[in-house]
């Protein structure tokens, strides 16, 4: 039996940050004469709602109500949907819950076909935003980070730019508007986005009717494109089961081992935290998505500097599914595998000694009092403490389905550019040359910047590159990448400031490049 969902439309945000006077704002610009809605309030605000001309129902929940019994509000919903005959549910949430509560609610047994949440709007405060993120626990982020809009009040105050970085540390590029902005608000609730699977295979029958039109009107005599997809398919297939299998293992450790447990293992002497680090990176299959939030608090609970740089640097180069995936890239080539993994933990510990030489002291941390640290599939750190086993499995899924497909998209980035360099032919390049294997490595390293893969499936891309790049060059790939990228810039600057973040990025890649360049041609025998 096939369902037509109602559309459910929820608005998020502190209490006072004027979530009552925007949901009367956006009713009072739409047509609806036609509409039966239903708002379902979760708190009592300081405006009173005034649009019962247009709402059929109003269904007001205290905390109280919420902590005792979500599933009798489930059954109050959804009688009222039933007997009112509902077109559209509005909810104005708790400023106070996290929003796993409210989807606990639509997803219990007599909601989940009826009720569908369609948009998450977050209304705040630029003044007040910074403060409230570092007091209110988990709860104020991940309505954030779940948003598809996020509404700023008072924009031209003098928060609004660390307000905005604040909102894309948490959600990297949601829509930010003004209060004032009704039309943008109403255009995007209108918009109905698709599911990640429904997004994919709407690209792929982009893709191969653009690989077709191309065959057929298109002068391509320099290369061949049947050569081009069947590379391109070629290092999708042998990527995607290790990046499937990374995001699984990375997710699990995100969800079920709480920072707290990892940061306890940590000696806090030099020496012997940065080899514990080493372990602790050889231990945890983590890529750098679940090894930047362990970092920041690492960093918070008093581990020295030095010690958690050279587990963020370690952990995502040595753990044991990238072993695994790199064995299988190279054709089960140990010493490739020993290179990588030897490199990565030199690297690691020059980082880790340049930081101690060098010590970030007063300028490590960012201004503001909230953690920005955060896992750049958008689930807050905070979940991973969600109580019960059925909340963490839910949890689980949803964090590693979300991450897979946001990975996803830079493995396919990636593997088209790996085969059109390969399709290309490497006379195009002139990249082969001894005299070019420094520019080589330069490259390669920039292009594992650029790419953002995740390690558990980079080696694939970088075996690739192997007939066009110098093995060496190849390895600065491999090293480099998952220590540093666009990803991991973007999830660091959330929590700490520019110019410890600039530091960083700058030792990681100089001694990444001097490190593969004096040892890794050596190494390999070539």
């Amino acid at each position: 039996m096939i369902y037509l969902r109602v559309p459910v439309y929820v608005v998020t945000g502190f209490l006072g940050s004027g979530k009552t006077t925007l949901i009367n704002k956006l009713l009072d610009k739409r047509p609806l004469e036609t509409t039966r809605l239903l708002l379902v309030q979760f708190e009592a605000g300081e405006k009173d709602f005034d649009g019962n001309e247009y709402v059929c129902q109003v269904l007001s929940f205290s905390k109280k109500e919420l902590d005792a019994n979500p599933k009798d509000i489930s059954k109050k919903i959804a009688r009222c949907a039933d007997e009112l005959s509902i077109d559209e549910i509005w909810v104005e949430w708790n400023g106070m819950a996290v929003f796993s509560e409210l989807q606990s609610i639509f997803l219990e047994r007599l909601l989940r076909h009826k009720c569908k949440i369609e948009k998450v709007v977050h209304i705040a405060d630029t003044d007040t935003l910074d403060t409230l993120l570092g007091k209110t626990g988990a709860a104020l982020p991940e309505q954030i980070s779940v948003a598809d809009l996020v509404v700023l009040r008072h924009v031209s105050g003098a928060q609004v730019k660390n307000a905005v970085r604040l909102v894309n540390s948490l959600n990297r590029g949601v829509k930010i508007a003004d209060a004032e902005e009704s039309s943008l608000i109403i255009k995007t609730l209108a918009h109905r986005d698709l599911s990640p699977v429904s997004t994919l295979c709407l690209s792929i029958v982009y893709a191969l009717a653009l690989v077709w039109f191309c065959s057929r009107y298109v002068d391509f005599s320099f290369i061949s494109l049947n050569t081009l997809v069947n590379v391109f398919l070629g290092i999708i297939l042998q990527a995607v089961p290790f990046l499937l299998l990374g995001v699984l293992i990375s997710s699990a450790i995100q969800i079920f081992v709480s920072s707290r447990t990892i940061e306890r293992r940590f000696p806090k002497k030099l020496g012997l935290g940065m080899l514990t680090a080493i372990l602790m990176g050889f231990c945890l299959p983590v890529c750098d998505c679940a090894s930047v939030p362990i970092f920041r608090s690492l960093v918070k609970k008093g581990i020295p500097v030095p010690v958690a740089v050279t587990f963020l640097t370690a952990a995502p180069v040595i753990n044991p599914v990238v072993m695994l995936s790199t064995y299988y890239a190279f054709n089960g080539s140990l010493r490739v595998v020993a290179v990588r993994v030897g490199l990565g933990i030199m690297a690691a510990l020059f980082i880790g000694l340049f930081f101690s030489a060098w010590p970030s002291k007063n300028e490590l941390l960012s201004s503001g009092g909230f953690d920005g640290a955060m896992c750049s599939c958008g689930c807050y750190t905070g979940l991973s403490e969600a109580n019960g086993l059925k909340d963490k499995l839910r949890l689980y899924a949803r964090h590693a389905e979300t991450e897979f497909f946001s990975v996803g998209k830079f493995l396919l980035i990636g593997a088209f550019i790996s085969a059109l360099f390969q399709t290309i032919g490497t006379k195009t390049l002139f990249l082969q040359t001894t005299s070019g294997y420094a520019l080589s490595l330069l490259l390669m390293m920039v292009l594992a910047f650029l790419l953002s893969l995740c390690s558990s499936s980079d080696a694939v891309i970088a075996r690739s590159f192997s007939s066009v790049f110098p093995t060496g060059a190849v390895m600065g790939f491999l090293v480099f990448g998952p220590m540093m990228d666009i990803k991991n810039l973007l999830m660091l600057s959330g929590g700490f400031s520019k110019k410890f973040v600039l530091k960083l990025l700058l030792a990681v890649f100089l001694i990444c490049y001097l490190v593969v360049i004096a040892f890794a041609r050596p190494f390999l025998g070539v």
